[in-house]
């Protein structure tokens, strides 16, 4: 691992390191700034910490705001302005040679995309994390996690391959996400659907690549991840209010998910 202080546009901070393919950067922006377009050699996941940003491409903008992770093409044109409070982000950036490994993740980087607090955002916090560990062990750590960034993101695009969900399962997936503190019943579900439990649950792991039940789960982390950031509120608070049976069942299930405990998530947020 090399690590450095690399050259960087007035009054912007970069420390940088290179795991093999990889290329990790922390960027700190003031307030204010704007950089005009330009573009970068390589794609990059790029986390925002803290602050906020807007960066516009020729074809889209995205409002970056804290804990959301921007992918960011090779090659793509785009502008910054940095928030009134400033921006502090970590870009992982993706060599060629990494991305050539991988030829079923060239389709997902072909164009920018913005990611709001969930589990992909999480994989990079947990990213950042390991980085500042400074140990051996974060030359494995870091390239896996990317890779699981990776495979989260295949998936997510595997149902556009197989064509739109039907209108009565996107009701369905309505339903747990607008409802997820409530565990439904597959006939109630199959009922919001109008089609059999079976072909119910057979489509829905077809369309989104899980489970109705994982699903479920993973919509209460990410709702639970959001009430983590927040001050004034119990462990017990949030796995109640999340559709958790108790605290122990809400700390299993977010710690396989996340590979973070609650506590631990809570203090990386505010460290």
């Amino acid at each position: 691992m090399r690590r450095s202080f690399a050259n960087s546009p007035p009054q912007v901070i970069r420390r940088s390191a290179q795991f093999d393919t990889l290329v990790l950067n922390e960027v700190v922006y003031p307030a204010g700034l704007k950089i005009g377009w330009h573009s970068h050699e390589f794609a990059a996941f790029a986390l925002t910490l803290r602050g906020s940003s807007t960066e516009a491409f020729t074809s889209s903008q995205f409002d970056r705001t804290e804990n959301g992770l921007l992918l960011r093409p090779a090659g793509e044109r785009h502008w910054d302005s940095i928030g009134e409070q400033g921006a502090k982000c970590f870009v992982l950036e993706l060599k060629a040679g990494w991305i050539d490994d991988l030829p079923q993740v060239r389709t997902v980087l072909l164009r920018p995309s913005f990611h709001r607090l969930g589990i992909l955002t999480i994989l990079a916090q947990r990213a950042y994390s390991e980085w500042l560990q400074e140990d051996s062990a974060s030359q494995i750590a870091i390239p896996a996690l990317a890779l699981e960034m990776a495979a989260h993101l295949i998936r997510e695009s595997e149902p556009r391959k197989t064509g739109q969900p039907p209108s009565w399962l996107r009701r369905v997936r309505q339903r747990l996400d607008e409802g997820f503190a409530d565990t439904p019943t597959l006939a109630e579900l199959a009922g919001i659907s109008g089609v059999h439990r079976t072909h119910l649950v057979r489509s829905f792991r077809r369309h989104y690549s899980v489970s109705i039940g994982e699903y479920l789960r993973r919509r209460r982390v990410d709702a639970a991840c959001a009430m983590l950031t927040k001050l004034g509120v119990s462990l017990t608070e949030i796995a109640l209010a999340t559709g958790f049976a108790n605290h122990a069942h809400f700390a299993t299930v977010f710690k396989r998910i996340t590979g973070f405990t609650p506590s631990d998530f809570r203090r990386s947020r505010r460290s």
